[in-house]
């Protein structure tokens, strides 16, 4: 089974989520069967490389949140992670951009990594941004971590000091925003007919993998 998975790493719905698809596959022991294929969806395109606001302030003064509201929704979301083993430091996450660290996943997935190493650099990118709170807009931060997760770091700081893959991100980014069904990430696509897409119950992800 394929499946085909549109997130961004700035997204709490989808570390939290694409955890939850990790477990149930390990579960079910089917992770011999299962191909995963991390695409790029950047929520905010126009997201500054040196952050400006956190993730509390970027609700209050961007989406007009109350302080009331922005701590509940932080509350929320954090509770809901916990519930997948994710402890996130999520109000105080710092607001950056992504397209570098889409990027570093398209060289990975290009240059033939296994997918273990794929998995490992894609839940790489997400604890660094809501459990570390390490900006992912840092070239500094991306070798880190692609250090850790076994690429060759002279090739992916070539990458990051040019801007290969980044037409990539956009065509896959286009791709998703085409779709007529499309309308929350993280958007999963299994085998390319089930479709499943923001907040996922278990037991849709179990009926989707079975």
């Amino acid at each position: 089974m394929e499946i085909k998975i549109w997130a961004d790493y700035v997204c709490p719905y989808s570390y939290m989520e694409e955890t939850q698809l990790m477990e149930i596959i390990k579960q079910e022991g089917i992770s011999d069967k299962v191909t995963l294929q991390f695409l790029s969806y950047q929520l905010d395109l126009n997201a500054p490389v040196i952050p400006t606001e956190t993730m509390t302030q970027h609700f209050m003064d961007g989406h007009q949140y109350t302080a009331e509201q922005t701590q509940h929704l932080m509350t929320k979301i954090t509770n809901m992670a916990a519930r997948v083993g994710l402890h996130y430091k999520l109000a105080t996450t710092p607001v950056c951009s992504t397209f570098d660290a889409h990027r570093l996943m398209k060289y990975a997935q290009a240059s033939g990594y296994p997918q273990y190493t794929l998995i490992k650099l894609n839940f790489a990118l997400f604890h660094a941004n809501f459990i570390e709170n390490l900006r992912l807009s840092d070239h500094s931060v991306l070798l880190s971590i692609a250090a850790k997760c076994g690429l060759d770091t002279s090739a992916v700081k070539d990458v990051l000091e040019s801007d290969k893959y980044g037409e990539l991100v956009k065509a896959q980014e286009n791709e998703i925003n085409q779709r007529q069904d499309f309308d929350l990430i993280p958007f999963m696509l299994f085998d390319k007919s089930t479709v499943l897409q923001g907040v996922i119950s278990p037991e849709s992800m179990k009926k989707a993998l079975a």
